[in-house]
């Protein structure tokens, strides 16, 4: 269940913080800065989430998980340094990336819930043992 929670948060904050990062772009609502560093923090705790649920339900993916665990403090540490890297001309290569790996985060949360809500939804199927 609390899988399934983080993946629904992880897409609602995705999605939100993705519109907001556009808006930046633009030029426009820049005062909601804050806003959408809040929900890049609660899209890499969500995925953190989803990750360490894959690590430890039976039958999970480890590389998955690791790599969800990874890619979430890649997405903080990207996110909070951004406007520190590449001043100038190319900032926008340091936006791009920041965008991608926000994307990729969601996109690796959904794989990784998806698989555990596969895998659950086997282990119900099968009979049970008796003992």
């Amino acid at each position: 269940m609390v899988s399934r929670i983080a993946s629904i948060v992880l897409r609602v904050c995705g999605t939100l913080a993705v519109i907001l990062g556009l808006l930046f772009w633009s030029g426009t609502a820049l005062n909601l800065l804050p806003i959408h560093m809040l929900l890049g923090v609660v899209v890499v705790l969500s995925l953190w989430i989803v990750g360490i649920t894959q690590a430890f339900s039976r039958g999970g993916n480890w590389p998955l998980a690791l790599g969800a665990l990874l890619l979430g403090l890649l997405v903080i540490v990207v996110g909070m340094t951004q406007s520190s890297l590449m001043v100038g001309p190319f900032h926008w290569v340091i936006q791009v990336v920041h965008l991608l790996l926000g994307i990729l985060a969601v996109g690796i949360g959904q794989i990784a819930a998806a698989r555990w809500r596969n895998r659950s939804a086997i282990r119900q199927e099968q009979p049970s043992r008796a003992a």
